[in-house]
């Protein structure tokens, strides 16, 4: 849950991009030991929410509940498929799109 709106936590919102807020929790304590990552629920403006919002929300909620062996999980690059420079854990050259900046460079394609 966020207690901001949706804009808050944009590229340009004064939070940053929601991804990059949670990635130390989705990639760095559930990724790294092994968790298969979805893309996350977040509900906004909690602490504003009525009860026609919050029964929308619910409903959401459930219809993505429904969904969970469908969503395809966040595909981040895994620490030994060669992607990383050792000893200094670095992306190597080449492997992000051009224009990707921060987390976003240690996505990839799922593989086999």
């Amino acid at each position: 849950t966020a207690g901001g709106w949706p804009e808050h936590y944009s590229d340009r919102g004064i939070n940053g991009p929601i991804d990059d807020l949670l990635f130390p929790i989705n990639h760095g304590i559930l990724f790294y030991p092994g968790f298969t990552v979805l893309p996350p629920f977040v509900a906004y403006r909690v602490d504003r929410m009525d009860k026609p919002k919050f029964t929308l929300l619910a409903e959401q909620l459930r219809e993505r509940m429904k969904t969970l062996e469908t969503i395809a999980p966040i595909p981040y690059r895994k620490q030994n498929y060669g992607d990383y420079q050792i000893p200094t854990m670095e992306l190597l050259p080449g492997l992000a799109p051009p224009g990707t900046r921060g987390f976003e460079v240690h996505l990839a394609p799922e593989r086999d």
